[in-house]
Formats: C-alpha cells, sequence, structure tokens
C-alpha cells in the first residue's frame, strides 16, 4: 500500500512545532494526490489548514497507532522518523517512568535525576544470563550481552558510552563495571573485582568537577579495560586516559568548581593527618575560588574524603603514597596563592617572604631562589649565549598557572598508572571488556580548543558505529537471502579529513606552532586560504577571530583564541628543571616514570591518519593535537578489533529536575549522539520484521477460510499480506521473517483493529438483543404472575362463606380422632412383635454362650496337645544334634592329622628339589670346564692325523649318549604326564566340619529358642558347604603346586638335555678346529693326553646322569603311588561327608517344618494380631524358598499354613488362656531392638548403609527409613552398654558421613530426600527415646520402656537437627535449579489460554536475540510435572507430610517471586491478556495442589502477590474507585511494584487504554500511610523457616529385620 493512501480521515500526524519541536493532529479529511491542502485538527481543538506542496506533494509524517507507542525498541515502531523517536521516549520516560530505550543495537538511557531502586544486586541475578531482548531495556542487559558474547564467540568486546556532561556517562560506566564484577566472583583473595569498582571514586576524585551542566562531570575521557581469564573472572584492569582538561586546575568558570579532590583536602585540612600541609577553607585559595561557589548541595567533602582513603586503601596504595599525593596538590593550591607582582618596565617579582611561596617549596623539596627567579624570567638560546629576558606580570602569571597545570596533569597520569599496577594480577588474559567513558559532542556559546578535540573524537566514533550499524543490516539480509541494496548513509570521512589531513586543520596548526612568532590570527588566516574551499568549513563574515565547521551533527563555531597555546602546551624548560633536582622523591619519580612512559609511546606503532610535522627545535616537545591523535587512533584500532554495544547518554532538561523532558535539548541531542542516523538507516529498508510464526499469531484474524485451511503456516502468510497489500515492494519474503516497508504494519493494525470493531460491533448486537429479550420475558412471567394470582384472589372471594366455614372444621376434626385411632392399633401390634423377637434373641445368647464355653475347652485341650508334642520333638532333635557334633568333631581331628602328613610330604619333596639343584650346578661347572679345555685346544697349531678316528669315535659315542638320554627324558616325561593327571583329576578335601561346632555347642534349644536356633543351622549348613569347597579348593591348590613341581623337575631334565647339546655343539667347535688343525699337517703329542681327559670326564659325565635319572625315576614312582593312595583315602572320605551332609539336610528339613510350627504357635502366644500376620507372611516367604529344594516338604507347610490359619479363627477365646499360662510358665524371650556390632566393624557399617547405599532400592523394597532405624538401634545398644566413647564415636562418624554423602550428591534429589527423611526419622527417635516426658506421652508402654537408659543425646538432637536442615536447603537449592529455567516461560511466556495472543511487533534487539536462543520450550505443564516428580520422590522416600508442605511452600514461593520478578522487568509483559494467562496457570497450580490434597494447608497463599499482579493487570484503572479498589486489594504488593506495574501497563489492542499518570498518583497518594518494603524485586531465593515438629514412630524397633541385601551380616539383633 502507498504510503499516501495511509493519510485518511482519524489518522494522526506530526507538525513542526517551535515549543515542543512537533506536536500531534488529527487528519479531519481524506487527502487525496493533487490536494494542496491537509486539513487536520489540533489536540486543543483549532482546525488547521496544512499547505501540502503539489508535486511530489511533502506530507507531514505520520503518527503510530497508539498501541506501538512506548515500545522498548524504537526500530519496533511502524513510522520511523524524528516526531515517532522523540514521542516514543517521551511516553515512556514522563508516564512509564522508565529511562532506558533501545534504538537498534543503542541503548538510550536518560538522566532521571533522581535514584531509582533499578540497581540491585537481585536485578543485577534476574537480567543474568538472559537474552538482551527478552527484559526490559537496561544497562545491565548490555552488559550481560557484552559479556555473553565475550564468553560465546572469544572475542573482545567494548561498550562506548557518549553524551554531554551530566548525562549520566561515568554513573553507567560505573554500573557496567558493577555487573561485571558481580557476575562473574571469581572467589580469589585479591579481591580484584572490588578493586576495580574502588578505582572509580579516585579517579572521580581527581578527574571529575562541577560544572554548570553537572555537579560530577568527567573532565576526560577513560577506556577501561576489564581482562577476564578462561573460566570468564576478572582478574585485572588497565585504563586509558584522554585530554583531561588541565585548564580548570587554574580556572574555572562561574559557578563552577576545581577538582573535586581539592575541596576534598580542604574540608580535612584540620585533621591530624594534612595539618602539615597547611591547608585553608577552599574560598581562601586562589585556584578553588573562582568559580564563587565551592559547596555542592547534598555532597559531604569530608566524607568523600574519606571515601577516597579507603579506595585508595584498598587498591593497596599506602598511605605514604597518598600522603606524597596530598601534598602535591596543596603545593598545586598554595602556588596558586603565590602572588607575583609588577615591576615596571614589564618585569615581575615575588617576594621571598611570601608565605605560600615557602610551603609550596617546603612541600616539594624545591629552591625558593631558583622558583622566583624562573617564574618571573625566561632563558632565550641565541647563537653564541643565553640571554635571561625578564617577564611582565601577565606572561609571570601564565607562567605559575603552566607550572600548575603541568604538576597537575603529571600527578594525575601518576596516579592513574599506579591504579593500573594495582589492578595487575598474575595470570594470563583470554579476554576483555572495555568500557569507554567518553564526551559526546559538545557546543557552546564559546568553543574553544577542548570542544574541538572532543567533537573530532565523536566524529571519529560515528563513524566506526555508521559502519558497524551498516554491517549488521546487511547480515541480516544476507542471512535472510533477500536481496542486499546500497542504502544511502551519511558518511563523514569528509569531516575527518577536513580535521587529520596533511594540511588539515591539526596539520596548519601544529605547522604554526613550529613557529615561535606563530599567533591565532596567523594560523587563522591559514585555515582561510587553504580551505577555504572546503564545503565544510566556513569563516564567519562578521567575525574574525572564528571559524565555522559542519559536523555530522550540527554546525559549530570555533573560537581560535588559545588554540596555538593550548596545542603547545608549554612550559619553560627552566622550571621542569627546578623540579627535576628537587628533594621531594616522590616528585622526582613521578618524572622519571613520565620520561619512561613517554619513551614507551614512542615504540607503539600506531598508523597516523596524517603525516607527523617534525619539530624544527629541540626544545619543542610532541603538541598536544599529535598527542591526541595517536592515543585516538590507538583506541580506534582497540574499538575496530572488538564488537562494540553503544550506550548514549541524554540530559533531559538543563535544570537537573527529576522526569521533566524538554524536547527541544532531547532531540538535539538525538541528532548529535546518532540515534537518529541509526532510525534514518533502518527506515530506508525495510525495518518492521517478524517471524511467520508472529505475523499468523497477530494477524491470523485477516484470514479468510480458504487462507484458514492451508496446513503451512509459512505458505498461509504470504498468501494472507499478498491480498492485503497489493504493492509488493512494500514487503520482502525472507527464510524465517516477513520483511515490511514503514508504515505497512500501521496498516495491518488498522485493518486488524477495523475487523476486531467489526466483530465486537456484531457481539454487541447480539448480546443486547439478548438483554432485550431476557428482560422482556422476565416482565412477561411477572406479569402472568400477577394476573394468577389476581385471579386467585377474587375465586377464594367468591367462594368462602360461613356454611362452608363450618363444615370444613367438622371435616378436619373427623380426620383428627380417625387418625389417633388407626396409630394406637399398630402401636399395639407393633410392641407385641418386638417382645416375642427380644424372648427369642435372649434364648439364642445363651445357646451361643455355652457352644462357646465348649469350644473353648475343646481348643485348649488341643493346644495343649499340640505344645507338648512340640517339646518332644525338640528334644529328639538335641539329641540328634549332639550326635551330629561328635561325629563332625572327629571327622575334623582326622582330616588334621592327614593335613600335617601331607604338610611333611611337601617339606620332603622341597628338600630333594634343592639337592637336584646342587647337583645341576656341578654340571654347570662341567660345563664350563670343558669350554676352558677347549680354549686351550686352539692354542695349539699342529694334530695327528690319528685324532679323525678318535673324534669319529667320540662322535658315535655321543650319539649314542644323546639317544639314550632322549628315550630317558621322554619316559621322565610320560610319568610325569601321568602323575598330572591324575592330580588334575582328584579332589582332596580339608576338615569341612572345623570350628562349626563350637558356635552351636553352648546353645540352648527350648522352645522360644527354636526359631533362631532354625536361622542359626542354616547359616551352619551354609558354612559348611563352604567350608568344603573351601577345602577341594585348597586341596586342588596342593595338587596343583605339586603338579608345578613335577613340571620343574622336567625342566631339569630340559635344562640336562640342553647341557648335552651344549657339549654337542663344543664337540663340533673342537671337530672344526680339528680339521683346521690337520690342514696345516702338524702334530701335538700333548694332544692325546687332552684327549683321555676328555674320554675320561666324559664317562664320568655319562655316569652321573645315569644315577640321577635313575633316583629321579624312583623319586617320581613314590610320589606317584604316594599321591595314588592318598587321592583315593580323601575320595572316599569325601564321599563319607557327603553322606554325612545329605543326612544333615534331610535332618534340617526336618527341623526346619517343626521350628516353624512352633514359631507360629509361639508368636501367636506372644504377640497381637498384627504381629501375627507379619509373622505368617515371613513363613510363607520362607516355604516359598524352600519349596524350589524338596516337593514334599510343600505340602507340609500347607498343613502348617492351614493350622495357622485355623489358631487366627480362634485367637480372641484364647486371649485368657495365654494370660493365665503366661502368669503360671516363664515368659518366652523377646528382641530389645537393639543391633550390636563390633568397634572394629563401624567403618564397615558407615559405608555400608550410608556411603553406599543406593536410595532407590530402598524405597522400592524396605522401609524408606530404614538406615535411620538401624543407626538408632546402634545407638541404643551402645547406650545399653554404657559405651559412651562407642556413642560418640558412632554419632560423629553417622553424621559426617552424611554429610560427605549429601555433598557429593547435591543435584541428586533422590538421594537428598532419601537422607533428609532419614535425619528427620532419626531426630524423631532420638527424641521419642529420650525419656522426656513431653515425648512419652505420644509412646507406647513398651517404646517407653526401650528409652535411653545411660547418656543424654539432647546436644547430638541439635547437631542432627542442624544437619537436616542443611540438607534440606540442599533439596530446595537443587529443585530450583531444575525448575527455574521453566518458570519464565511456563509461567509468563507460553500461551496456556487458546485464542489469547498478546504477541506485538518486536525491534531489532528482540529480533537477534531469539534467532541466537536455541532454548527448550517449557509449558505450564511441564512445571506440573516437575513439582508432582517431586512429591513422587518425596513419597517413596518416606517424607513426612507437614515437611512436604513445607517444600511445596517453598517451591511455591520461588516460582510466585520468579515470575513477579520477571513481570516487573518487561514491559510487554504488563497487559490485560497477559494477566489472565497468569491467572490460568495459577489456577492449574491450585488444581495441582488439590490432586495432592494440599489446598487445605493454604500454601496458594505464597502465590498471592503473583496473583495480585495478575488482577491488577486485569483490573480498570481509570477513576478515583478503581484507585481504592487496587489499594485495598493489593495488600502483598509493596507501593513501588504496584506503580511499577502500573507505569509499564501496556494495551496489546486499541481497545485498551493506558494508565494516565495522574491515576498513578492517585494510587501512590492513597498508599502513603502502607508500611512496606520499598524494594523492587521480591527474594527469590528467601527461604522459610524450617521446622522438624516431634512425630512418634508407631513401628517397634523389636520387630524390625536387617535384610541381607544390605551387607550387615555383622549386625547382631539384640
Amino acid at each position: 500500500m502507498a504510503l499516501i493512501q495511509l493519510y485518511t480521515q482519524f489518522n494522526k500526524v506530526w507538525i513542526p512545532d517551535a515549543e515542543h519541536v512537533w506536536k500531534s493532529a488529527e487528519i479531519v479529511r481524506d487527502f487525496h494526490f493533487g490536494d494542496h491542502i491537509l486539513q487536520l485538527l489540533l489536540e486543543n481543538g483549532t482546525e488547521l489548514k496544512y499547505p501540502v506542496d503539489s508535486s511530489p506533494p511533502e506530507l507531514p509524517p505520520l503518527r503510530n497507532p497508539d498501541i506501538l507507542v512506548g515500545e522498548n525498541d524504537l526500530t519496533a515502531l511502524s513510522y520511523l522518523h524524528e516526531p515517532a523517536v522523540l514521542h516514543n521516549l517521551k511516553v515512556r520516560f514522563l508516564e512509564s517512568r522508565i529511562i532506558y530505550t533501545y534504538c537498534g543495537i543503542i541503548l538510550v538511557a536518560f538522566n532521571p535525576y533522581k535514584q531509582l531502586p533499578i540497581y540491585g544486586d537481585a536485578i543485577i541475578q534476574a537480567y543474568s544470563g538472559q537474552n538482551m531482548g527478552d527484559m526490559d531495556p537496561h544497562i545491565f542487559a548490555v552488559a550481560e550481552e557484552a559479556y555473553k558474547q565475550m564468553a560465546r564467540d572469544h572475542k573482545n568486546q567494548s561498550i562506548i558510552i557518549s553524551g554531554e556532561s551530566g548525562a549520566g556517562k561515568t554513573v553507567s560506566a560505573r554500573y557496567a563495571m558493577r555487573y561485571f564484577a558481580v557476575v562473574s566472583k571469581s572467589g580469589s583473595k585479591t579481591q580484584i573485582e572490588d578493586k576495580v569498582l574502588a578505582s572509580n571514586p579516585i579517579t572521580e576524585a581527581i578527574g571529575n568537577a562541577k560544572t554548570i551542566r553537572n555537579d560530577n562531570s568527567s573532565r576526560f575521557g577513560k577506556f577501561t579495560e576489564i581482562s577476564f581469564d578462561n573460566r570468564y573472572r576478572i582478574i585485572g584492569a588497565n585504563m586509558r586516559t584522554y585530554l583531561l582538561e588541565k585548564s580548570r586546575v587554574v580556572f574555572q568558570a562561574e559557578s563552577e568548581r576545581n577538582y573535586h579532590i581539592f575541596y576534598q583536602m580542604c574540608a580535612c585540612g584540620h585533621l591530624p593527618q594534612f595539618k602539615e600541609l597547611r591547608l585553608m577553607s577552599a574560598d581562601q585559595f586562589h585556584y578553588t575560588s573562582l568559580g564563587g561557589d565551592i559547596i555542592i548541595d547534598g555532597v559531604n567533602d569530608r566524607k568523600s574524603m574519606e571515601e577516597t582513603q579507603q579506595t585508595f586503601s584498598l587498591l593497596g596504595l599506602k598511605e605514604d603514597f597518598q600522603s606524597d599525593v596530598f601534598k602535591v596538590l596543596a603545593a598545586i593550591l598554595h602556588l596558586g596563592n603565590v602572588e607575583i607582582k609588577s615591576s615596571g618596565d614589564d618585569r615581575s617579582s615575588i617576594s621571598h617572604s611570601d608565605p605560600h611561596l615557602h610551603i609550596f617549596c617546603e612541600l616539594l623539596g624545591v629552591r625558593a631562589d631558583d622558583l622566583v627567579r624562573w617564574l618571573c624570567n625566561r632563558k632565550l638560546p641565541l647563537v653564541n649565549e643565553n640571554v635571561v629576558k625578564p617577564l611582565h606580570k601577565d606572561r609571570a602569571v601564565n607562567s605559575r598557572d603552566a607550572l600548575a597545570k603541568w604538576i597537575y596533569a603529571h600527578l594525575f597520569d601518576c596516579v592513574i598508572n599506579r591504579i593500573n599496577k594495582a589492578l595487575q594480577v598474575p595470570g594470563k588474559q583470554h579476554a576483555f571488556i572495555g568500557v569507554l567513558d567518553i564526551y559526546g559532542f559538545e557546543t557552546f556559546d564559546i568553543n574553544s580548543f577542548e570542544q574541538f578535540c572532543i567533537n573530532y573524537a565523536n566524529e571519529k566514533l560515528q563513524q566506526q558505529f555508521n559502519l558497524h550499524v551498516f554491517k549488521l543490516e546487511q547480515e541480516e539480509y544476507m542471512k535472510e537471502d533477500i536481496p542486499w541494496t546500497l542504502i544511502d548513509f551519511y558518511d563523514n570521512q569528509p569531516v575527518i579529513d577536513l580535521i587529520e589531513a596533511r594540511m588539515g586543520i591539526l596539520g596548519l596548526l601544529d605547522e604554526e606552532c613550529s613557529f615561535p612568532q606563530g599567533t591565532d590570527q596567523s594560523w587563522l588566516q591559514k585555515l582561510s586560504n587553504y580551505l577555504n574551499s572546503n564545503p565544510l568549513f566556513e569563516r564567519p563574515k562578521l567575525s574574525n577571530e572564528t571559524f565555522v565547521i559542519q559536523h555530522f551533527a550540527d554546525k559549530v563555531e570555533y573560537q581560535c583564541k588559545g588554540f596555538l597555546e593550548k596545542n603547545r602546551d608549554a612550559l619553560y624548560e627552566e622550571l621542569v628543571d627546578v623540579l627535576r633536582v628537587s628533594q621531594f622523591a616522590f616528585l622526582a619519580k613521578c618524572f622519571q616514570e613520565q620520561g619512561k612512559e613517554g619513551l614507551n609511546m614512542k615504540g607503539i606503532r600506531v598508523k597516523p591518519a596524517r603525516p607527523s610535522v617534525r619539530p624544527a627545535n629541540k626544545q619543542l616537545r610532541t603538541s598536544v593535537g599529535d598527542k591526541f591523535c595517536s592515543s585516538l587512533s590507538l583506541l580506534m584500532e582497540t574499538l575496530n578489533a572488538t564488537t562494540p554495544h553503544y550506550v548514549r547518554c541524554i540530559k533531559p532538561n538543563d535544570e537537573k529536575l527529576p522526569f521533566e523532558y524538554d524536547s527541544g535539548r532531547v532531540v538535539q541531542q538525538l541528532r548529535a549522539c546518532g540515534v537518529l542516523e541509526t532510525i534514518r538507516i533502518s527506515a530506508q529498508s525495510y525495518p518492521s520484521r517478524w517471524t511467520y510464526f508472529e505475523f499468523y499469531s497477530r494477524y491470523s484474524i485477516l484470514m479468510t477460510s480458504e487462507e484458514e485451511g492451508i496446513n503451512d503456516k509459512t505458505q498461509m502468510c504470504k498468501y494472507v499480506l499478498q491480498r492485503l497489500i497489493e504493492d509488493p515492494n512494500q514487503y520482502k519474503f525472507g527464510r524465517t521473517k516477513i520483511f515490511l516497508r514503514a508504515g505497512q504494519v500501521a496498516y495491518l493494525e488498522k485493518l486488524r483493529l477495523d475487523r476486531l470493531r467489526g466483530a465486537c460491533i456484531t457481539i454487541q448486537k447480539y448480546v443486547r438483543g439478548w438483554i432485550q429479550r431476557r428482560n422482556f420475558l422476565r416482565l412477561r412471567q411477572a406479569t402472568i404472575l400477577i394476573q394468577h394470582y389476581i385471579r386467585g384472589k377474587r375465586t377464594v372471594r367468591k367462594a368462602v362463606s360461613a356454611a362452608n366455614l363450618k363444615q370444613g372444621w367438622s371435616a378436619v376434626v373427623i380426620q383428627r380422632y380417625w387418625r389417633g385411632f388407626r396409630i394406637k392399633k399398630v402401636y399395639q401390634t407393633k410392641m407385641t412383635e418386638l417382645q416375642s423377637d427380644v424372648d427369642g434373641l435372649i434364648i439364642r445368647k445363651q445357646n451361643m454362650e455355652k457352644m462357646f464355653e465348649a469350644s473353648s475347652k475343646e481348643q485348649k485341650e488341643k493346644f495343649d496337645q499340640i505344645k507338648m508334642n512340640l517339646l518332644e520333638e525338640k528334644e529328639t532333635q538335641a539329641r540328634l544334634r549332639k550326635i551330629a557334633e561328635n561325629n563332625l568333631g572327629i571327622q575334623r581331628q582326622d582330616h588334621e592329622k592327614e593335613l600335617g602328613r601331607l604338610k611333611e610330604e611337601i617339606r620332603r619333596l622341597k628338600d630333594e628339589r634343592v639337592s637336584l639343584q646342587m647337583k645341576m650346578e656341578d654340571g654347570d661347572q662341567m660345563a664350563a670346564d670343558l669350554q676352558d679345555q677347549v680354549a686351550q685346544l686352539t692354542k695349539h697349531v699342529k694334530v695327528i692325523p690319528e685324532l679323525r678316528r678318535d673324534l669319529s669315535n667320540l662322535q658315535n659315542q655321543k650319539n649314542n649318549v644323546d639317544r639314550r638320554m632322549k628315550q630317558q627324558s621322554e619316559e621322565a616325561r610320560a610319568k610325569l604326564h601321568e602323575i598330572s593327571r591324575l592330580l588334575a583329576g582328584s579332589v582332596v578335601e580339608e576338615d569341612i566340619l572345623l570350628g562349626l561346632t563350637a558356635d552351636y555347642s553352648e546353645k540352648t534349644y527350648e522352645a522360644e529358642d527354636l526359631l533362631a536356633a532354625f536361622n542359626g543351622l542354616a547359616k551352619a549348613t551354609r558354612t559348611l558347604e563352604n567350608h568344603r569347597k573351601e577345602q577341594k579348593e585348597s586341596y586342588e591348590t596342593q595338587i596343583e603346586g605339586l603338579r608345578l613341581k613335577m613340571d620343574y623337575l622336567q625342566n631339569e631334565n630340559s635344562s640336562l638335555q640342553t647341557l648335552f647339546i651344549e657339549k654337542n655343539n663344543i664337540n663340533d667347535n673342537i671337530r672344526q678346529e680339528v680339521c683346521r688343525l690337520s690342514s696345516e699337517n702338524s702334530v701335538i703329542p700333548q694332544l692325546k693326553v687332552q684327549i683321555s681327559e676328555l674320554h675320561r670326564q666324559k664317562n664320568e659325565l655319562e655316569v652321573l646322569v645315569e644315577e640321577q635319572k635313575k633316583e629321579l625315576e624312583e623319586k617320581s614312582d613314590a610320589i606317584k603311588n604316594t599321591l595314588q593312595r592318598r587321592i583315593e583315602e580323601e575320595s572316599s572320605k569325601c564321599r563319607h561327608f557327603e553322606e554325612q551332609v545329605e543326612g544333615l539336610e534331610e535332618t534340617k528339613k526336618d527341623l526346619q517344618g517343626k521350628i516353624k510350627d512352633l514359631q507360629v504357635e509361639n508368636d501367636h502366644q506372644s504377640r497381637q494380631l498384627q504381629m501375627e500376620r507379619d509373622a505368617k507372611i515371613r513363613l510363607r516367604l520362607e516355604a516359598s524358598q524352600l519349596s524350589s529344594k524338596n516337593l514334599d516338604f510343600e505340602d507340609l507347610l500347607d498343613q502348617k499354613e492351614r493350622t495357622i490359619k485355623q489358631l487366627e479363627n480362634h485367637m480372641i477365646s484364647l486371649e485368657t488362656a495365654q494370660k493365665a499360662q503366661k502368669t503360671s510358665s516363664p515368659s518366652p524371650k523377646h528382641y530389645l531392638g537393639m543391633l550390636e556390632y563390633k568397634k572394629e566393624d563401624e567403618s564397615r557399617l558407615i559405608q555400608n548403609l550410608i556411603v553406599d547405599l543406593k536410595p532407590k532400592g530402598v524405597a522400592v523394597n524396605m522401609i524408606p527409613v530404614l538406615p535411620a532405624y538401624i543407626l538408632f538401634m546402634c545407638i541404643r545398644h551402645a547406650d545399653y552398654m554404657n559405651d559412651e566413647d562407642k556413642v560418640q564415636s558412632f554419632m560423629n562418624v553417622t553424621i559426617s558421613a552424611v554429610k560427605k554423602v549429601s555433598m557429593a550428591h547435591q543435584n541428586d534429589l533422590a538421594s537428598l530426600v532419601f537422607w533428609l527423611s532419614n535425619m528427620y526419622q532419626l531426630l524423631n527417635c532420638l527424641k521419642q527415646y529420650s525419656g522426656e516426658e513431653e515425648f512419652r506421652k505420644q509412646s507406647t508402654p513398651r517404646q517407653v520402656n526401650n528409652c535411653l537408659q545411660n547418656f543424654d543425646l539432647s546436644d547430638h538432637q541439635q547437631v542432627v537437627s542442624d544437619l537436616a536442615i542443611c540438607i534440606y536447603h540442599q533439596f530446595i537449592a537443587a529443585m530450583e535449579r531444575a525448575l527455574t529455567p521453566a518458570i519464565v516461560p511456563g509461567m509468563l511466556e507460553h500461551e496456556s489460554l487458546q485464542g489469547i495472543c498478546s504477541m506485538k511487533p518486536r525491534g531489532f534487539i528482540k529480533r537477534s536475540s531469539n534467532n541466537n536462543s536455541d532454548t527448550e520450550t517449557y509449558t505450564i505443564s511441564f512445571i506440573i510435572q516437575r513439582l508432582s516428580h517431586f512429591h513422587t520422590n518425596m513419597m517413596q522416600h518416606g517424607t513426612e507430610p507437614h515437611l512436604i508442605k513445607q517444600v511445596v511452600k517453598q517451591l511455591l514461593f520461588h516460582i510466585g517471586a520468579t515470575t513477579l520478578n520477571n513481570l516487573l522487568l518487561r514491559k510487554d509483559m504488563c497487559s490485560c491478556r497477559k494477566g489472565m494467562q497468569i491467572r490460568c496457570n495459577i489456577s492449574y497450580l491450585e488444581e495441582w495442589l488439590q490432586e495432592k490434597d494440599l489446598q487445605s494447608c493454604h500454601l496458594i497463599d505464597t502465590l498471592k502477590p503473583l496473583t495480585e499482579a495478575a488482577w491488577l493487570l486485569q483490573v480498570r484503572k481509570s477513576t478515583d474507585d478503581d484507585a481504592k479498589a487496587i489499594t485495598e486489594k493489593c495488600t502483598e504488593l509493596n507501593t513501588v511494584q504496584i506503580v511499577k506495574i502500573l507505569n509499564s501497563y501496556t494495551p496489546t489492542d486499541g481497545f485498551e487504554k493506558r494508565v494516565a499518570s495522574s491515576f498513578v498518583r492517585k494510587v501512590q497518594s492513597l498508599r502513603q500511610d502502607h508500611d512496606g518494603s520499598a524494594q523492587l524485586m521480591m527474594d527469590a531465593h528467601y527461604r522459610f523457616p524450617v521446622t522438624f515438629p516431634f512425630s512418634p514412630s508407631s513401628q517397634a524397633l523389636e520387630l524390625l529385620q536387617v535384610p541381607s541385601s544390605l551387607h550387615l551380616e555383622f549386625l547382631t539383633m539384640i
């Protein structure tokens, strides 16, 4: 749709206004192409005919719909232009009291001139981790985005904060650095975060001053690099400063002050540490009294001085350094009071008695004579000599002021350097975030060199900003595959060239400064000559001392006076020499550091924008302009290497009034800081961008029925937009978004509003018709009813007479008597029947009593008979057990003897192995001798031919010997193999009954102990089987050892064979040597003798080998026979043992059946009915386990179960008999509910019961709090034994172990709730059995008897309670961590009500943040599922109900506080529809509480603040009655929160109205008497006090059993 078509009736436009810049007007008549007048109606009711040019028509800018006004992001506006921006900011600032607004990537920050509650730690935590567009605009959001991008992209970031003086730049930078310090707490001992923040008060004291526009104006630029390590924690910082305003030291305008530090020192001049400085009041010093105003309202200079000193100390700058700094500052003040007098003839003089002169010289350690001389004179170097020239008074005063400025500048740099050193800590910098606090574009009535440099810096920053914005726009288009067209944006490169080019303003200024006779006028003339043709440079015709530069923001007229002097920054070298020879060490060191810094600065290679001018005279230093260019170039290089984030600070008015808005001043700053340029760039393309889902959600109401049938929502959106907007150039379809040109969203909103208005009219029509019809039907029904009664009245009147009344009364009397007669007859009949029934019941009762007595007597006889049978069987089993024990003892002795014999045989075999080894060593010695002999043979050179025959004979003999050795080796190997096979196939057992009889020999098996005897016998049987297996394994081990011995002997034989092989090799060597010798035909007689000796040794070796072979065969046969005999004996014993075990198994089974019967009957005699059922369950479990072993025994168990059932049926009748029997016979033995353990098993108990325990298995298979009962039963036994050390040790290790487990599983909900329940139960047990009266009342008599007897564990109760509280808080924290990510999306963002959508257009920030988010979608259902999961966990692990209520209450409070905090910080969520969504979600939580039977505990009251906020969003907010209703209803919300919600209330369509500021003030006035917190945010991490009320346990400790799965077999039940 063309823009001109939107100028229709009822639409609004903006027209220029002299006072308010722009004012609104409504179009009275549609505008058509060719019209020359646009008829408007102003807001005051005046009609206006606005002239319009015909071709092309220049129409006034259209006003955005009210629904779009007040947006968080200016780029979300449909019409993007200056009046729209100005109005949106005004509405947010004045009506909503919101000081932050996004403009694309810029954060626009207004100075409210008032403290706001939006900078606390709770706010920081709320913004931490959030996307930039999800929350309301804030400086914390920009800081979080920079921090997040640094961590995500691993790239350095920068935050560029600019604005006019007094706009709040310093405060914004301070808050940004505070945010980084809070979110990146390192926890290190260096406290580097605190040091970074502490640097701000110092730099503000020495670099800030009061100006006309600002009470705390920064008079220098500052770039702070905050360094982070690889874990993104602050490890240091570094500051770079730019263009300190040194002239303020010696001159201040009216109503301005010098730097704060001077006034702070003067305010503390009376203190002892400042006495030596001889300070006076600030109005008595020349340099601090020039402005006339030495006091700032609301500022205490003395307290500020204390803060400055504290921050010095925090940075590690000790008192000596502080004292030196204060000395220099005091010296500057005294220097300003040095009086310079005129002496005539252009001379000046200073009195040597001037007190301030002497104080200055004393403080700085310089000579007064030298100082006086060079303040009043100057040295001029000539060709052959130096001439001293006196100075005029004015020149001398300038020299004095230059010295003061020079000293202060060097001191400022020195302090900054020391701060940087203090902020440097060991560690490698991984990344940094730079915070640039720099002056914005400035234009005053008189603009000088400082304003020129400031505006030059802003030109460079604006250029960098334009390129960055252009780059982001291009990336957005490329990402969405939208054709990219070049956008025309303002390029200020020509202005930068005008300033910094070779023959630019700064170049000509440096050139003029190089001439000694150069003046401001001559420099201005050069500018005219060289730059007159530049369109950006102008010379006013009416002034000879000014020039004009067309900056990007505005034209600025500069006064050339003082440019050369300020650029030179000249100080006579003689005065510098006076200070260099100072006796004041700090001053001399400061000069040395500055010199080194200057050298270092020269080493920095910064590519200049223009060639530097080399000074002609070595006396001249680099100019201020050149230094500023270099530092600015370095700054731009740093910024270009980072990702920038922009904050533009705006002054709403010049009077510093809170929440006052001056449109003229604001628009001037918006033009200067680049905000409008951003808007202009966005408006040239497609500023409105919607995702397809957002477009569908918002404009689905405009779809036709055919379009709604399309399943693809993307295609559906395209069809709708193509139908609604005919011009395809007004929109583009991207991959994920729809791009719309300016004004199209407003047009779509108009169509949507028209559709809604039509639907509302239709609804109203039918509703009104229904109301009228209902009223008509009610009126008709009332009429009919009245007619009915009137007609009845008339009929009654006609029918009533005296005769009729008498007849009626007679009939009533007759009816009364007749009814009485009938009732009396019925009563008599019923009484007769009841009496007969009573007689029958009495007779039946007597018969039943007789039958009951007979049955009782019969059952008693049966019971006595069963008991006698069981006693007889018990005695029989005892005799059998003794016989089995005796047999086992005899067998054990036999096995011990046999084991001794085997051990003796093993020792003998070891001795034989040693003798064989000795013989093998002798064989090795013989082989060595043979080798020696071979070596002797090599010395001979001749041999006789007869040696060949002898060698042949030797070879034959060797072959025979080898053959025999081979045969013998094969025979030995075969025998060894046979022995090994026999050993492998045998089973040798030890005494399987060792140690078993002793365990049971001392026990007595009476009727009440048969169950324990059964368990013991079963354990003994298992032990017997295990011992038999161990005995078999030990015998197998011994056999394996013998097999290894055989292998060793075989290896010995192999070594002998190897020896013969080596001998054969020796013979081969001899043969080779003989062959070599025989070739020489020489004979050596001595060789025969040696050969004969070899023959002899060979024969001896053969004999020795033969003897060893025979001995080995004999020993092998003996070992084989012995082992075979023993194997046979052990096999027979094993078979005998197996037969005995089988017999014992049968005996055990018989005993089990009988013991089981006795146990059942015993239990029924000694315990109540509930305990009998438990015994029945245990018997059934044992029966099911034994059924797999013996099917016959299963029948016996079934028979006994039938007996048990019979006994259960007659248990009531036997109770009297049981009591009588208990009094006459000894009572059966019961467990005392204690567990005994040995001291050395304490660590095992803790390890198995606490450390290694799996909560899930306990919750499923056992009592959930069983560990608590086991621990307490162990404590009871230690108390019963009166072992104090054991009690103390056990309690200490238990507490330590539980602490360790809970700390190791901080995120394991099951583990935490398990130990929370157990510690709570342990605490209850300690109280219940403590013996205290208040706990005894709720215990059973048996529990009272089991109370602790010897120790008071009240101290341990407190320790256990503290541990339970700690676990409780860990459990709450773990649940909050799991629940927090879903709270805001589920409670606030998710649209749980179908058909109610609160989605609105979004800006650039929201779009970019959503593109990067890849988070899970959470709903209210997810939250309820998570709560149900928590509740199920607590129920499974036996958590007490009142403890569950406390947990749920805490979770609901966290949900409500987190949701409300987020709501307070999100203006886009403050709408009526969102209030309905919140209330719906709260109702879901109420339903969940009802489902879990928690609705009666008033837990939902913790959500009352959120409920009130939802109600506040839905209620009408216009009249005084509404204000009173809000005051009465909102009792949980404080005034700050109510005002915040009202100010943030945002309509979602045209039918809603904004909350008027007068209504907000009315609510504030009504709530003045309400006491409450003034905090905006709720503390979402607040913890309600947890209580552990005493809850007695009905569990009988003596009935508990320790499951075997806990591996606590070493515990003994007492």
